[in-house]
């Protein structure tokens, strides 16, 4: 990944995934192997973070696409290749959590057949958040 990759991952996320921290080109640096990301000739198409909570617990985080390329299938084509990345270190289950009024990633990840399991409400940002989980590895 280079500083102008992380530098559009870190826009996206402080304009369009309304977190409660705001990110520099350099935190993305930081952590730029947990980060998947899809690009046209230097242009972010859209990015996702995999990270590891557990032995078999893994985490998808900030799935974010470009509105230029919003709505041709970018959402899921990132979630398969985090799907599968996790595979490879053993992950088991994947969760991650989205904000209540998110639709569109709702839609993107219930399509990749993650499931809703609960819901929590976040006083420090006053936001109802899902939490979906998926199953990689079945015991039956």
């Amino acid at each position: 990944m280079d500083v102008n990759i992380a530098r559009q991952i870190s826009n996206f996320l402080n304009k369009y995934n309304k977190l409660d921290k705001f990110f520099t080109e350099k935190d993305i640096l930081k952590e730029k192997d947990s980060y998947i990301y899809l690009e046209d000739n230097g242009i972010l198409i859209g990015a996702v973070k995999l990270i590891k909570f557990d032995w078999y617990l893994g985490g998808i985080k900030h799935l974010t696409i470009n509105e230029s390329y919003r709505k041709q299938g970018y959402a899921t084509k990132l979630l398969l290749i985090a799907e599968k990345k996790a595979i490879e270190k053993n992950i088991r289950v994947l969760q991650s959590t989205i904000r209540k009024n998110d639709i569109a990633s709702i839609k993107s990840f219930e399509k990749c057949g993650y499931k809703k399991v609960n819901c929590f409400f976040n006083k420090r940002t006053n936001r109802k958040i899902l939490i979906y989980q998926k199953i990689l590895s079945k015991c039956f």
